[in-house]
């Protein structure tokens, strides 16, 4: 059997496709870098060439660990309440076991 013209150059299209598409393939897989486990690569772009405190300074995932956790004295202190471990204070001769909630008693 005798294939057209036409068939025979849609054969040699679709060879040209599946050879550029393997070679883009082939191409992607040598230029993709190999990073270690445990470092995310928006951490160290530029990987191997990273400063060692990058990694110190990102968890796992890339996400970034606030400086409080390394250094809790930058955290904001909020000045002490004087009334904030005062016990309530019932009336003479109020039974407390009646209302736990004083002053809320109904």
């Amino acid at each position: 059997m005798h294939q057209s013209h036409c068939q025979v150059e849609r054969i040699h299209t679709y060879n040209m496709y599946a050879k550029l598409f393997v070679l883009c393939v082939l191409a992607g897989v040598a230029l993709a870098r190999e990073y270690p486990a445990g470092l995310h690569p928006a951490v160290c772009p530029n990987y191997p060439y990273c400063d060692t405190n990058t990694f110190a300074r990102f968890t796992p995932d890339g996400m970034p660990i606030p400086e409080w956790v390394y250094n809790p004295s930058i955290l904001p202190v909020a000045p002490a309440d004087p009334n904030a471990n005062v016990a309530a204070k019932y009336p003479a001769n109020f039974n407390a076991a009646a209302c736990p909630n004083y002053p809320y008693c109904w």
